[in-house]
This record gives C-alpha cells, sequence and structure tokens, in this order.
C-alpha cells in the first residue's frame, strides 16, 4: 500500500467531521429493513452479484439485471441507502443526492462495507464468486468500495472497518460512473485481480467520460485488470429502456454482451 497522497488525507479528514460514524454492526442494524436479498431457487450456494442503481435509486434496467442473474443462479444483493435514509423521492434525489450535497459513493460504500460480511457468512452464498455492478452514482460508489477496501482505509459513517476479504469479489462492471473531483482515484491502492469493465457513452453529458477514461488508463498502466469500454453516440442511462430519449439499443446490447463474455470466462 503506497502513502496516501495529500488529497486522500484531507478528504478523510473532511469526511470524519462531516458525519457521525458508526460500528458495522450499527450501520448494518440501521439498513436492516432496506437490504434486499434475492436467492434463486433450488439448494446449493449461489455466486453473489451486488447492484448498486444511480442517484435516481431502482429503475426497470435493474429489474431486468436482478432476472437475468437469478436466471444464471446468482443470488442478487441491494442495499438501499437512500430509502434507509428517508430519501425516495425523485425530487430530493435530483436535488441533494444527484447534486453531491448527501449521501456521497464513500458513505454508500460505507453501508455496503457493514452489511456484506454478514450476507457473505450464509451458507447459500459463494463469496468468492461475488460480482459488483453499478450504475452513474452507483459507479462511483463500487469504485470508492474498491478502493477503501483495497487501502483499509475508513470510510466517512463506519468507525471501524469490518473484516472482508476483497478478493471475493471477481469481477465489476461498472456503467458511465462518475470520476471527477471527490471521487477516490485508486492511485494509492486498487484491487489488481478484480476484472473491471467501465462502461461508457461518449455523449454522456452527465459524467464526463474523458475523466473515467483518464482514470482507467492510469489504473490499466498501474497493473490494474481494467479496461474502458467507449460507446459512440450514447448517452448517460443509455441502458434503461424505460427511458426513450437515452435509451440505445446497441450500445446496450454491446455492454451486454461484454458482460455476458466476462461472466464465461469467470
Amino acid at each position: 500500500m503506497r502513502i496516501r497522497s495529500a488529497f486522500v488525507v484531507a478528504q478523510l479528514a473532511m469526511w470524519s467531521l462531516a458525519w457521525a460514524s458508526d460500528s458495522p454492526d450499527e450501520r448494518a442494524d440501521a439498513l436492516s429493513s432496506h437490504i434486499e436479498l434475492a436467492i434463486p431457487a433450488g439448494e446449493g450456494a449461489h455466486p453473489l452479484a451486488i447492484l448498486l442503481p444511480g442517484c435516481l435509486g431502482w429503475h426497470p434496467h435493474h429489474d431486468k439485471w436482478r432476472e437475468d442473474l437469478l436466471k444464471r443462479r446468482f443470488a442478487v444483493l441491494h442495499v438501499d441507502s437512500f430509502g434507509a435514509r428517508g430519501v425516495d423521492d425523485r425530487r430530493t434525489l435530483e436535488l441533494e443526492v444527484c447534486s453531491g450535497q448527501r449521501i456521497r459513493a464513500a458513505e454508500r460504500a460505507g453501508d455496503l462495507m457493514a452489511v456484506l460480511g454478514s450476507v457473505w457468512a450464509r451458507t447459500d452464498i459463494q463469496a468468492d464468486q461475488t460480482i459488483l455492478m453499478g450504475w452513474s452514482h452507483g459507479g462511483w460508489t463500487a469504485m470508492d468500495f474498491m478502493v477503501l477496501t483495497e487501502t483499509a482505509s475508513l470510510p466517512p459513517n463506519l468507525a471501524e472497518l469490518p473484516a472482508l476479504d476483497i478478493s471475493n469479489i471477481r469481477a465489476a462492471f461498472l456503467f458511465y460512473p462518475y470520476c471527477g473531483l471527490g471521487s477516490l482515484t485508486g492511485e494509492d491502492g486498487f484491487p489488481q485481480a478484480i476484472k473491471t469493465l467501465v462502461l461508457h457513452g461518449s455523449a454522456d453529458t452527465v459524467n464526463d467520460p474523458r475523466h473515467c477514461r483518464a482514470r482507467v488508463k492510469a489504473l490499466a498502466a498501474s497493473g490494474a485488470d481494467i479496461e474502458y469500454v467507449g460507446l459512440r453516440g450514447a448517452k448517460h442511462w443509455f441502458d434503461n429502456h424505460a427511458e426513450p430519449a437515452t435509451f440505445d439499443r446497441g450500445a446496450t446490447s454491446r455492454a451486454t454482451a461484454l458482460i455476458d463474455a466476462a461472466l464465461e470466462d469467470l
């Protein structure tokens, strides 16, 4: 692990002042009624898919992925950090979460950290076959989660780190994540064994694809198994089939095919 940059040190100090911190058990208790774990029918241990939606919460394309993953015999985990904090109407989500004023990615990462150990301990979960999927704010959350776990850094809402084995996560598929100022770059540590695909449309005007392209290039140069997939002409939310203004069938098919191929390799 490398020495943290001055920016990261300052950011972690700011977090510790900005949020009250819980023990992992206290945080998990606070989230208990906002944890959704879908298990495929039948006996045996199942690989785990963690789905992290964007700042507007769960949408039809997440339903589709959950259904598809259940058919593949994955258990599917969703931790609703927004609902747990009483933020569930679209206007508030847009004004406060999408703007970055509250419930930032590192806080959601702390929620996942607090919950994940007990999920991995279940006899019907094959912990060492876990994948992460994140969209926009959720892709930012997934990146921050991987960096915080790899570098043993405290997220802002936890007073201590739970014992988590980052090597349980085999792959991460990130749709148009936020990679701008305030997100963790991974320059101080990023898990190199997690196969990571960053899927980003060239016409995204919400999260600048250039930031993610540059980050992926830097992480790949440092040895991470990470690839940037640019989708020409695709917008933010290109895979949400319920939004005709942004849905791009071609880009969605390409992204799905790449994820299918990665899952087959695993």
